[in-house]
């Protein structure tokens, strides 16, 4: 233990409100551990939380104030008793680490049903739904340090890659998604090699998704973005053709006219805007299959019409609730095998200090933003 020491960490206080807080070094207990952080990602969640949208998966208020930050990547400081890694590995002091970010309770209906372990209903979230405002405090990744409570899932992650990378495995496990339409294919159904695939919305969470589903064997890919910065930078990761548009009408008829009117086999929503969804529906051929990333935060009702969006589409939809927690070993995997295939480093576009949150948050909420990082 680090006696007579504080830990720097960024606090969400309200709507708008971050802050500087320092938080004493805590002891730590049985089966728990520290991370010293290395880096944090500033995910589209905390983006929502930042604006506001404090009710999100489940209907839970995040509990205010908060340390955000669930895309981490850090290096084992202490460790009390015996942590695992997720394979079943021990793991020791100096190990750098990615941790997932919820633990489930192991009791309830999802957990005894073996659920995704993010169906549990009474899950902790770090950088989420763990407030800051009990000791220990620091269960977010914009912090120094990060304390890491028992049942936690840990993934070694190899030395031999840049840590700052760490920071996409969380997002690329959400990309498990594809693997789901994949095993719901039949004969007509998606997704199946050689499929057209729409990204709607090309941010780092749609990226991950463009990247997945070219390795995967889809045929034509087409990316969606209201911003050129995104759409231009998606073709360098294997897109087809490129919409830079906002605009419902333009997109479907560009969609329409590449597709020579028969739609997309598949359309990724990750717009992080409630509008995506009924877009990413009126763009799928009739079978086709939506997968819904990108709204984790409750922010407002739309209008949806069953017979013409659902019914006579034989629609097809999956809800992304989280991260699969078995593609986090697979995700390291696909990162080892194409860092000199692809170039990862471009989806980084801003790092900051955690002593200039605020100008990362602005930079993060622009339009001349990919994936924005912080460190201690």
């Amino acid at each position: 233990m680090i006696k007579n020491r504080f830990v720097k960490s960024v606090v969400l206080e309200a709507k708008g409100k971050l802050s500087l807080k320092s938080f004493p070094y805590p002891e730590v207990k049985k089966d728990s551990a520290i991370i010293r952080m290395e880096y944090s990602g500033i995910c589209g969640t905390d983006k929502h939380s930042f604006e506001g949208f404090f009710h999100q998966k489940g209907g839970r208020a995040i509990p205010l104030p908060v340390i955000q930050g669930h895309e981490n990547v850090g290096i084992i400081e202490e460790i009390n008793g015996k942590i695992l890694d997720h394979d079943g590995n021990e793991l020791h002091v100096g190990d750098r680490v990615v941790p997932a970010p919820n633990i489930s309770c192991g009791e309830c209906f999802a957990c005894r049903n073996n659920r995704p372990y993010y169906y549990c209903e009474c899950k902790l979230d770090y950088g989420n739904n763990i407030g800051a405002g009990e000791p220990p405090h620091i269960f977010g990744g914009w912090s120094e340090y990060l304390y890491i409570l028992p049942g936690s899932h840990l993934f070694k992650y190899p030395n031999t890659l840049d840590p700052k990378f760490g920071t996409f495995i969380e997002p690329l496990s959400v990309t498990g998604c594809l693997d789901k339409a994949r095993q719901w294919s039949s004969e007509w159904e998606p997704f199946r090699s050689g499929d057209t695939v729409v990204i709607l919305g090309t941010g780092p969470i749609g990226l991950f998704h463009l990247i997945k589903a070219n390795l995967m064997g889809a045929g034509k890919i087409y990316s969606v973005d209201p911003y050129k910065f995104r759409t231009s930078l998606a073709k360098e990761f294997g897109a087809t053709e490129v919409i830079t548009s906002e605009d419902r009408e333009e997109i479907k008829d560009s969609i329409m006219r590449l597709t020579d009117n028969l739609g997309a086999d598949l359309v990724v929503d990750c717009s992080g805007v409630s509008e995506g969804f009924t877009i990413a529906l009126e763009l799928i051929r009739e079978g086709g299959m939506v997968l819904e990333v990108g709204i984790f935060s409750n922010s407002h009702d739309i209008p949806i019409n069953p017979h013409s969006h659902i019914l006579e589409k034989s629609a097809r939809v999956i809800g992304i609730g989280g991260d699969d927690i078995s593609q986090y070993y697979p995700s390291i995997k696909l990162l080892e095998r194409n860092i000199d295939k692809l170039p990862w480093e471009k989806i980084i576009s801003h790092q900051f200090n955690i002593d200039n949150v605020h100008e990362a948050m602005d930079v993060a909420m622009s339009d001349q933003s990919m994936k924005v990082i912080l460190n201690p």
